[in-house]
């Protein structure tokens, strides 16, 4: 009776409220413990709802966690198209493009990771929702900026497929490699703000470097 009673409790509250508290949950637990392997009690623990709750708003663990990736990756895309409303030059446009995609991964550190496990042994419609609705635009918007820059003489011909493996590599580097930071350079934990604009500063520039012509 007291699960049910929770469960009738929660419902009541508006919908968006109760979602966004279990996304909001998922995500925390995983920066903060450093892995995407995460439990469903723990998940409504933090977002102080009852479990019962992932399985009514999103089927199960993973169409929670897909409506997560849905949701992050999502926000990134706007910005995207957003970012080719500017009047900016092909360089200026890479350089914001770049400073976004290591703000993202410093905000998001488990995102190659959640990724990968969202496509591991799932079916091919959720394969390709990932790649064509959330992975694919962020590839084709770099490959255009290229493009742009090669054909204005600012930037050299490169591969934009490798160019971009180049990107994420580095971008997730720093974030997802709490181990290294802190047992091999006796650093914090995890990268905190100001290690973080060091980190873009510098690997933007170092991207750039072989990027422009």
């Amino acid at each position: 009776m007291r699960r049910e009673s929770a469960l009738k409790t929660a419902r009541q509250l508006p919908k968006g409220v109760i979602r966004d508290a279990l996304l909001d949950a998922a995500s925390s637990l995983m920066r903060e413990q450093d892995t995407v392997e995460i439990g469903i009690l723990d998940i409504a623990a933090r977002a102080r709802v009852n479990h019962g709750m992932i399985r009514y708003y999103f089927g199960n663990k993973e169409g929670m966690l897909l409506a997560l990736l849905d949701r992050d990756v999502g926000v990134r895309i706007r910005q995207l198209e957003a970012l080719f409303r500017l009047d900016v030059t092909p360089t200026e446009r890479m350089r914001i493009h770049l400073e976004g995609i290591l703000d993202t991964y410093y905000q998001i550190p488990y995102l190659n990771r959640l990724i990968q496990a969202m496509v591991r042994d799932a079916s091919a419609e959720r394969v390709h929702h990932i790649a064509e609705e959330l992975l694919k635009p962020i590839a084709k918007a770099q490959h255009r900026i290229i493009e742009d820059g090669i054909a204005a003489g600012e930037f050299r011909q490169v591969d934009p497929k490798l160019f971009y493996f180049n990107t994420i590599g580095s971008a997730d580097g720093l974030y997802s490699n709490r181990f290294t930071l802190a047992a091999v350079f006796g650093g914090i934990p995890a990268a905190d703000e100001a290690l973080h604009e060091r980190y873009k500063r510098q690997t933007v520039e170092t991207l750039m470097a072989g990027l422009v012509a």
